[in-house]
């Protein structure tokens, strides 16, 4: 880049400030989340990537749940008692995680979460 005149006048020199912070503005917006004409399509990946995510703990604690319960039923031969048990630990699980997903703030939001 080449150094500024020296002699140059002072309406030049406020041209190429305005230029310049006309450039930094529109390089920042650029920059925001959910700018520029794929900004939709993120937004919309975010979305359905938590809502897999929600999903698949969901699943994956009750699944858990009565696998473990099963397995200990046909250990200690207590059928049904621990796969009732542990179907319902893993549904809590699931319902915990998906709740704590949820009320994560997202990177968007602009709410201070200590204020609420």
């Amino acid at each position: 880049m080449t150094e500024p005149d020296p002699n140059a006048s002072d309406s030049e020199l406020r041209a190429r400030l305005g230029s310049l912070k006309s450039a930094i503005k529109r390089a920042e917006e650029n920059e925001k989340p959910g700018a520029g004409p794929a900004g939709e399509d993120k937004a919309l990946a975010g979305a359905m990537s938590s809502g897999f995510r929600a999903a698949t703990d969901l699943a994956g604690g009750i699944i858990a749940g009565a696998l473990i319960g099963y397995l200990g039923d046909r250990w200690l031969g207590t059928s049904p008692f621990l796969l009732i048990a542990f179907l319902a630990i893993g549904t809590i699980a699931g319902f915990r995680s998906v709740y704590r997903l949820g009320s994560r703030p997202t990177s968007g939001s602009t709410r201070d979460p200590k204020r609420d």
